[in-house]
């Protein structure tokens, strides 16, 4: 999930945060995203925009409105996750409680790299979090073994064709009607590894 998904934007308009789907994303993902996408976005646009903040005061996405509306949606999400969100001392850009009264109170006027070490202080430990979550998420889809039968492995006919009758087309269930005498067909379960020709010929 990108970061201009949260977003709103139309030819020669300003782009402007899509303030229902934030929202929204404290009760759930949107259609075709998970929890772990929609956080991975989230924590990017807040290291983003609260960097570009510390260190030349411009180009982020966000203001002091919708700041708050973004750390609370990435709050929930990670929660559902269960995974410990960031420990924020600042709740917007500017103001009293804002980021610039943080670090001029914490002597951090004079450098844009103690502002910058200061976000990643804050949500680095949730980043580092989410990549070992999305290392668990690849393993666990390419440790699947192939479920089902393994089927539709017809061959070496020896003499008539087989006929094949297409029986389910959502499962693949093939069906040989005539000839069944004179082909082989593979039954044995597919190996973790996949199948090889010396396998077959074994078989």
């Amino acid at each position: 999930m990108d970061i201009e998904a949260f977003f709103n934007s139309g030819e020669g308009q300003a782009v402007v945060l899509n303030v229902a789907l934030v929202e929204w994303l404290r009760f759930g993902p949107p259609a075709g995203h998970t929890d772990l996408d929609v956080t991975i976005a989230l924590t990017r646009l807040l290291h983003y925009d609260f960097v570009c903040h510390g260190t030349d005061g411009k180009g982020g996405h966000l203001d002091d409105d919708n700041v708050p509306i973004v750390i609370k949606a990435h709050r929930a999400v990670l929660e559902r996750l269960a995974l410990e969100p960031p420990a924020w001392p600042f709740r917007t850009f500017d103001g009293p409680r804002g980021f610039g009264t943080y670090w001029r109170d914490n002597g951090m006027s004079g450098s844009r790299k103690a502002r910058r070490d200061r976000i990643e202080q804050i949500l680095g430990p949730t980043r580092d979090a989410l990549e070992d979550l999305q290392e668990l998420d690849y393993e666990r889809q390419f440790a699947k073994e192939p479920s089902g039968s393994f089927k539709n492995l017809i061959f070496a006919a020896d003499g008539e064709k087989p006929e094949l009758v297409l029986r389910n087309a959502v499962n693949n269930d093939v069906e040989i009607v005539r000839n069944a005498h004179t082909c082989l067909v593979f039954t044995d379960l597919l190996p973790p590894q996949g199948l090889t020709w010396r396998q077959m010929v074994a078989w």
